[in-house]
């Protein structure tokens, strides 16, 4: 069997071990003839430009990442291909990263480094606390699951958005229509951000939803960067209609250097870097071995999406 694997993420060492563990398997980082490839653990960009068809024998994808925009899972399937994403590796560390995003303003972080560098003691009175706050998060998935568990401990109302109704440990609220979600929208005091990118969820943030936001709430952005008008958050964000926001992800990225939310003072900006851990090469190779043991036994793999 030869089964290709980008080490990028899982490391050099991670590798080795995988070879050790596996002497029968023919393990490849260059695919040189794709007609002998059975099983791949794979970066986006290799998916998005494969023409399946010359890859006679391949069976099983294991994406490295949990985002699959792009990927036409109707086609792997009718290929008999299965598909699978990293649907719990990353969202830790972006339940963290949303946090942080949060409490700088909050904190108002950036007033205090800027204090410290010139020596001024300027204290902020009333600093919005997280407590007894209405949280907003589109997307129930495993980030917006991460996430109400640890809002739960800030002792947050917290509402999440879905296509279909069901019920959510750690969830106050779910809603699905669209109705609901403008009501929501219209009490939250965090907004954040975590559906998967498709056609439906396409700008599907525009202005009409920015501008039922109050004015003192945050935007938090850690899906995909089209899933927003940003020309619309632009505007909104220098009209100062809402209190600012935290962005990880952006349309297009890398964002360009001459484009005017770099110098927005409301914005809080991550380059497509919320999933950063120290943890993240290590969850990934025990995905690897989890799945490839239970494709190699006939078993149903782990996240399955086609």
């Amino acid at each position: 069997m030869v089964v290709y694997v980008d080490p990028r993420l899982i490391g050099r060492k991670n590798f080795e071990e995988l070879v050790n563990k596996y002497p029968k398997i023919n393990f490849i980082t260059e695919i040189k003839d794709k007609s002998t490839v059975e099983v791949m653990f794979t970066m986006p960009q290799l998916v998005k430009e494969m023409n399946v068809l010359d890859y006679k024998k391949l069976r099983f994808i294991q994406y490295l990442m949990a985002g699959y925009d792009g990927i036409d899972l109707d086609l792997l399937k009718e290929n008999n291909i299965i598909f699978s994403n990293a649907q719990d590796i990353f969202s830790k560390s972006i339940a963290e990263d949303v946090f942080t995003k949060i409490l700088y303003f909050n904190r108002n972080i950036k007033h205090y480094i800027d204090c410290k560098k010139t020596g001024r003691w300027e204290p902020i009175r009333e600093e919005p606390e997280l407590t007894n706050s209405t949280v907003l998060i589109l997307g129930t998935g495993s980030i917006g699951k991460e996430l109400a568990v640890r809002l739960k401990a800030f002792e947050t109302t917290v509402i999440g958005y879905r296509k279909t109704y069901k019920e959510e440990e750690n969830f106050d609220e779910i809603i699905t229509d669209e109705e609901s979600l403008n009501i929501a929208l219209q009490r939250a005091d965090y907004v954040i951000l975590a559906l998967p990118l498709n056609e439906k969820t396409k700008y599907f943030f525009n202005k009409e939803k920015i501008n039922m936001m109050k004015p003192s709430s945050l935007l938090i952005n850690v899906a995909r960067g089209k899933v927003v008008n940003q020309e619309d958050l632009y505007d909104a964000l220098k009209n100062e209609k809402i209190r600012g926001a935290g962005l990880d992800v952006f349309d297009p990225e890398p964002l360009p250097k001459d484009n005017p939310i770099w110098k927005l003072d409301n914005v809080y900006i991550t380059p497509h870097n919320a999933s950063s851990s120290n943890y993240m090469r290590d969850r990934l190779y025990q995905l690897i071995i989890t799945n490839l043991d239970l494709y190699l036994e006939g078993k149903p793999v782990k996240y399955r999406l086609n």
